[in-house]
This record gives structure tokens, C-alpha cells and sequence, in this order.
């Protein structure tokens, strides 16, 4: 079977992530590298000389006429509907980093496009492929904790110095960094039915690219999430978390605790506490070479085994929603109702290399 060529539309920052997980797949033949469309010439120096023989595009039509099967889009967020919509008319496979588009309306019709035209429509963020978050699912899911009633989770970062739109309100924090946490909580805990939320401006003013730029919308955001089952969770986000120490997740169930370590686009193993047992049990992640833009081996390997990609493009739809939920919420300080509802994915994993991970890996402390 050829190798599967992908092209990228965009060179920030994140580019260099997605190239390591090419350069996991093109010496075993898996995949090929096509054009990168990088529009500002002056950005073109670095990636020649780090990326020696790498082909560049000034335009986006140098992707999308090209010979390729996948097109990865990682330009600034308000681009991201028009370039999906234009990969797909273009009879590619399409891989968007998020948020997919501005709304759940928006996204929906990029879906119906993708489903007319038999083409695959992967979102980010990937935080369901990690090996550690999946067995970790799977110990909830068997009940570990009994039943699941409240969970928290947060994720942000300083904000950025490279990039306005960070920070001209066009994308809140719930949507740039907070949408991680939303999707590792809504695997577990199933669809959000309420959402009331607060929002809050910290820092008015930052140094961007050597300029002094205002900040506009919040840069703090606040979640209660009411989940289809009953259970409860929060979610903190936020472009002026300087820095954090907790666990990356907390599930909080009848018969014991959970928590996801390190940071859910990157775990560093979980640890359970089930009172059955009345010890912390660690486990080591599964498989730290996992990377958070994995999604493109994904995409790869299911287009070579001609499968379907372990994706829902109706959860992503749905946490759309959710996020268009939260804004309204902080606005009219209220609750607001969720309607969409997704089928939650399988993410057991195989039994024999589930428990051989575990086995190997797990280490019980007692509570002191």
C-alpha cells in the first residue's frame, strides 16, 4: 500500500509537533510529506534550514491542488472553517486543530460536507487516543470508584507573546485551552445538559511581538458543568495561569478517587484510591512517547487500514456547543441548556496489552 500524504496549511509553533509525528511515520513508509503552505516568506529561512527539503507554498492552493490525502490545518482559529471547507471540496481528509469553527452551526454543515463526500473530519484536541487516559477510562468505567458524582479539571497557560489573536477575543479561553479538559470530562462523564459559567479580564494590557496590545474579552473562564447522569464537574481556563501543580483531572466517585496526572494532552501516568483497597495505587503512563498531536498518526493509520478513526466528530460538535453555552452563560449570569448529545466512544483497551501495561507499571502506596 503507498505511503499516505499529508500536506499542512500553516507554520506556527504547533508545526514542530506535527513534524515529529511525521518523522515517526515516514521511514517506516507509512506516510509521505507534501507542501506546507507557510504565508509569510519570512518564516521561510528557519523552516528550510531546520526542515531540510521540506517543499513550501505561499498559498493555501498549493495544498489543496496538490496530490495529497490529508490536509493538516493549523492556522489561527477564525481560518479554520473556510480552509476545512475548501480541503474537503478539494476531495481531502481533513485534520483541524481546534476549535474545528466558531460554531456548532458552522462545524455541523463542514460535517455534512465530509459525510456527502465520504471524507474523514478530525478535530482537535486527541485527548481520548492517549494509552494513559484510555486505561484510565477504563478503570472508571469498570466502576473502580463506584459511581462517578463530581470531577474538576484545570488548564491554562501565561497567554502568548507571539500571537494577537490569542488575545483579541475572537477565541475565549474556554475554546483555546479550556476545550482539552472539556473533552477528557465529557469522554468520562457523557454530554453536558446545563452549563452556568463566569468570566473575568485579568491582565488589560500585554507586550505582543514588542507591541503593547489591549486585551479584549475575558482571559479567565469559570465552568459548573451538569453532565447527563447527574454527575457534577468545573472547569478553570484561563491566558493568565502562570503556573499549576495538581493533578490534570479529578474524578470523585461513591467508592474512591481518581486523578489523571500531569496534563491530559500530555499524562504522566494516574492514580487511583479505592476504599476497597484503603492504599493509593500509581500507574506509570502506558506509553510516554504518546504526543498530543497524534491525531495525524491516527488519521494515518485508519485511512491504511481502512477504518474508521477512533474520533467523534459528534462529541466535537457538542463541545462546541457546550463553549457557545458558557459565554452565554457568563453574559446573562444564568444557566443555559445543552440539546446536542453525542455516543461517548469505546475506549477500553485491548484487554492483553491493557493489563500487561498495569501489571508491569503499577506501584501501591499506603495512605499515610
Amino acid at each position: 500500500m503507498r505511503p499516505v500524504t499529508v500536506g499542512i496549511i500553516g507554520a506556527g509553533n504547533v508545526i514542530w509537533a506535527y513534524f515529529q509525528v511525521l518523522d515517526r511515520l515516514l521511514p517506516r513508509g507509512l506516510a509521505r510529506m507534501g507542501p506546507v503552505c507557510a504565508r509569510r516568506k519570512e518564516t521561510w529561512q528557519d523552516l528550510q534550514t531546520r526542515r531540510p527539503g521540506v517543499q513550501l507554498v505561499p498559498d493555501p492552493a498549493g495544498v489543496l491542488e496538490s496530490d495529497v490525502d490529508v490536509v493538516l490545518i493549523i492556522t489561527p482559529p477564525e481560518t479554520h472553517s473556510s480552509l476545512v471547507q475548501m480541503a474537503l471540496e478539494h476531495a481531502k481528509h481533513v485534520l483541524v486543530e481546534k476549535p474545528a469553527a466558531a460554531t456548532r452551526c458552522e462545524a455541523k454543515q463542514l460535517d455534512q460536507l465530509a459525510q456527502e463526500r465520504a471524507l474523514h473530519l478530525m478535530c482537535a484536541p486527541f485527548v481520548q487516543l492517549a494509552p494513559t487516559f484510555r486505561a484510565l477510562w477504563g478503570r472508571i468505567h469498570e466502576g473502580a470508584i463506584g459511581k462517578v458524582h463530581s470531577a474538576r479539571g484545570l488548564y491554562g497557560n501565561a497567554g502568548s507573546t507571539w500571537a494577537r489573536w490569542y488575545h483579541d477575543g475572537g477565541v475565549s479561553p474556554l475554546a483555546e485551552v479550556g476545550i482539552y479538559n472539556l473533552k477528557s470530562l465529557t469522554a468520562v462523564l457523557g454530554p453536558v445538559v446545563e452549563v452556568q459559567s463566569a468570566e473575568s479580564l485579568a491582565v488589560a494590557e500585554r507586550e505582543i511581538c514588542g507591541e503593547a496590545v489591549g486585551t479584549a474579552g475575558a482571559d479567565v473562564s469559570h465552568v459548573l458543568l451538569r453532565h447527563v447522569d447527574g454527575a457534577l464537574s468545573s472547569l478553570v481556563s484561563g491566558h493568565c495561569i502562570q503556573r499549576y501543580r495538581r493533578p490534570a483531572l479529578e474524578f470523585y466517585g461513591t467508592e474512591g478517587t481518581a486523578n489523571l496526572l500531569g496534563d491530559d494532552w500530555d499524562p504522566r501516568g494516574f492514580e487511583i484510591w479505592r476504599n476497597s483497597a484503603g492504599c493509593w495505587e500509581e500507574f506509570e503512563p502506558l506509553d510516554p512517547t504518546w504526543l498530543w498531536a497524534d491525531g495525524l498518526a491516527e488519521m494515518v493509520n485508519a485511512l491504511r487500514e481502512k477504518r474508521q478513526p477512533l474520533h467523534s466528530i459528534e462529541h466535537d460538535l457538542h463541545l462546541l456547543e457546550v463553549i457557545e453555552a458558557g459565554t452565554r452563560a457568563a453574559r446573562e449570569k444564568r444557566a443555559i441548556a445543552v440539546q446536542s448529545r453525542f455516543r461517548p466512544l469505546d475506549l477500553r483497551l485491548q484487554e492483553r496489552q491493557d493489563r500487561h501495561h498495569l501489571h508491569d507499571h503499577t506501584r501501591a502506596t499506603n495512605e499515610q
